[in-house]
């Protein structure tokens, strides 16, 4: 996170290193072309997606039973 806040004109990122959704997320808006972003190997999807929450969650629950419904 010590880049939080920072603009970079080039990064190096490693996914694998994030505990959290939120470590990608500062990395990656700190630089302002993708083309001078590398990410160093390939990763799991899970380390930048994070979970819906319980409010979304329950709206589209609720969003499907009204659509079965009309």
């Amino acid at each position: 996170h010590k880049a939080q806040g920072q603009t970079m004109e080039r990064a190096i990122i490693d996914f694998e290193s994030c505990n959290e959704t939120k470590a990608p997320y500062v990395m990656l808006s700190c630089v302002t072309l993708l083309d001078s972003l590398l990410v160093l190997h390939p990763f799991n999807k899970k380390k930048i997606c994070c979970r819906q929450s319980e409010d979304i969650h329950v709206e589209e629950k609720q969003q499907s039973i009204l659509a079965q419904q009309t």
